[in-house]
């Protein structure tokens, strides 16, 4: 990925989670259009997954979700603190390997901040 964002290099380059925020059909970062268009494509994904594993398990939404791509962690969360009607999620991506626990905690800090 060629993104000229000085944050997206600074991210990779110490292996810091890129964080998100989406609602609506919209993401935003501060890593780039092209970190954001990735982050929004896989979040996509995520949802769709978490939909069918939550209806398959009768568990209805599933607020979270994590995978592994290569070497890259992504994953998301609902933002507790939102709307009810109309949630926000968040979420990250970051070049390495998380246990989901810890990858989760950093996304809620961030939502914190």
């Amino acid at each position: 990925m060629d993104d000229g964002n000085e944050a997206f290099h600074i991210a990779l380059e110490k292996g810091e989670a890129r964080f998100f925020r989406a609602s609506r059909g919209s993401a935003k970062g501060k890593t780039g259009l092209e970190d954001t268009a990735r982050f929004a494509e896989n979040l996509m994904i995520l949802q769709e997954c978490a939909i069918l594993i939550g209806e398959k398990l009768e568990m209805g939404a599933v607020a979270r979700a994590t995978f592994y791509e290569g070497d890259d962690t992504f994953g998301f969360c609902f933002d507790q603190n939102s709307d009810s009607q109309d949630p926000e999620v968040a979420g990250a991506i970051v070049n390495r390997r998380l246990p989901m626990e810890e990858f989760v905690s950093s996304i809620r800090d961030s939502i914190n901040e």
